[in-house]
This record gives C-alpha cells, structure tokens and sequence, in this order.
C-alpha cells in the first residue's frame, strides 16, 4: 500500500508543478498594464525596460578631484615612453567606488598595431 501512495504522490505533485509551471508562463506572456490605463485614464505609451539599457554617466562625486583626475591623466598620456616605459594602467578608488581609471601605451611595444592595455593586462611588476 506504500508503494501506491507513493507513485499517486509522486504523479499528484508532477502534474501539480507542470499546471503551475504552465501558470507562471501564461503569465509572464500577458503583456503588463500601466497603472493608468488599469484605472480606465488615457495613459502616455510608455516602454517597457529594455534588456541590455544603456549605461548612463554619472555625476563625478567629488568635483574637485574630477579636475585633479583629469591633470593627472594628461600627466600620464605625456609621461609614456616607447622604450623605457611602453604601458601603464592606473585606478583611483574611494569609498569602494571606482573614481577613475587609466590605461595608457601598448600591450606590445615591439607591435606597432598593438592595442591599449585594458582592466585585464597582466604586468610583470606593479607597486
């Protein structure tokens, strides 16, 4: 008699998941209602949110330091050298928050159409 009960519960909560999973689907199908035009009001078409949106700048937290970041970049653009110093890359973080970032030279300096060094180059000395 366990047996049965067991494959009848094993049965009941199967069908159980597919209507629900089923339910979930249908629902996720319906297109959503702006809450204007559910209270019957003329509503502005608005759309939905956008899967990949684009990113939005933000306001730099602290002005002053934006115009020192900015110095310091242009420092660094001059400071690069082929031969004694080829690349370079630079992160200012506060509060957790990453303020500036700078990558400048090569990868490669013996290649010409080397690109930029980027957050992933891997360097063989950094302080």
């Amino acid at each position: 008699m366990k047996v049965k009960w067991t494959q009848l519960g094993m049965v009941f909560f199967l069908l159980l998941s597919l209507v629900m999973t089923g339910c979930f689907l249908w629902q996720y199908q319906i297109p959503k209602l702006l809450p204007n035009e559910s209270m019957g009001g003329n509503a502005k078409s608005e759309r939905m949110c956008p899967r990949f949106p684009e990113p939005l700048p933000l306001e730099h937290p602290i002005p002053t330091l934006k115009e020192a970041l900015e110095k310091v970049d242009t420092l660094l653009r001059q400071i690069i050298n082929p031969t004694s110093l080829p690349s370079l890359s630079a992160i200012v973080i506060f509060n957790n928050t990453v303020l500036w970032t700078g990558n400048f030279g090569k990868k490669n300096r013996s290649d010409p159409l080397s690109a930029p060094p980027n957050e992933y180059t891997i360097y063989r000395r950094a302080a």
